[in-house]
């Protein structure tokens, strides 16, 4: 680029190509992003986009932090011997933080690093994920009309989790919400609970209120996963609940779970 090189061609043969398998699936979570769009996006970028970035990325220092609190979760819940987890780092243009992605028969961890300003919530989120990975190899099989509520009822689980791996962090960190958005949750657990009633049999429509909220029905984005966080606070609290790894290695209590109510 800064020689005044074609970029497009430059994209596939360096980027795109070398890691194609990796790519066609990442590109499958954005069915509206055609190869027009794609090249316009790779063609409008410049090196300063990029420079905080490049200060971020000294060698080796994101992966020191993964490998760190790789262990702390291991110390928690480990899948069976025979497993391995892979975990891709990329630098793409529209990347959640941090996201599961499913790959040649497996499901993969993967850090969008282009929206990250600093890195002191990367063992957070690792953790979060950390917990989906388990979750998803366990739960293979869920009641049509359960979904909505096993979607909530995960991301509490993966609250939980990291919870108990990063016990130093404030609550808000793990529900990833701001003090006052927790406090409305705190104080509005009822409306909570009646709109995802209302909506209990929609899927789409439970994952669109969670991730963008309602204003006409008086609901915050990223709040009814609240819900499944107090879930897993009534089910660790009672006597007879397994811990975590047993959790994930018991699909059996996993579905007793998903068959109950918020």
């Amino acid at each position: 680029m800064e020689r005044g090189k074609p970029v497009w061609p430059s994209y596939w043969r360096s980027y795109y190509f070398p890691y194609r398998q990796f790519f066609d699936a990442y590109f499958s979570l954005f069915p509206l992003l055609d190869r027009d769009a794609l090249k316009k996006r790779v063609e409008a970028i410049r090196p300063q986009h990029y420079s905080r970035l490049r200060l971020l990325l000294q060698p080796g220092k994101v992966e020191k932090i993964l490998k760190a609190i790789h262990q702390r979760s291991l110390r928690l819940a480990s899948p069976e011997k025979s497993c391995s987890l892979k975990v891709y780092l990329i630098i793409g243009f529209f990347s959640p933080e941090a996201f599961l992605l499913p790959l040649k028969q497996e499901k993969v961890i993967v850090f969008g690093l282009e929206r990250w300003r600093d890195f002191s919530s990367l063992d957070l989120f690792y953790a979060h994920e950390y917990a989906h990975w388990l979750l998803e190899r366990k739960v293979t099989s869920i009641p049509e009309e359960r979904k909505a509520f096993w979607y909530l009822l995960a991301e509490g689980l993966a609250c939980w989790f990291s919870s108990l791996v990063l016990p130093e962090r404030p609550l808000t960190d793990h529900l990833f919400l701001r003090r006052d958005r927790l406090n409305w949750c705190l104080e509005n657990e009822s409306l909570l609970k009646e709109i995802f009633e209302k909506y209990s049999h929609d899927l789409e429509k439970i994952m669109m209120l969670e991730q963008q909220g309602e204003a006409s029905l008086g609901l915050p984005p990223r709040t009814l996963h609240f819900l499944g966080y107090r879930a897993c606070e009534k089910y660790f609290a009672k006597p007879q609940s397994l811990s975590f790894q047993e959790l994930v290695n018991s699909p059996e209590e996993i579905l007793n779970l998903i068959l109950s109510e918020f």
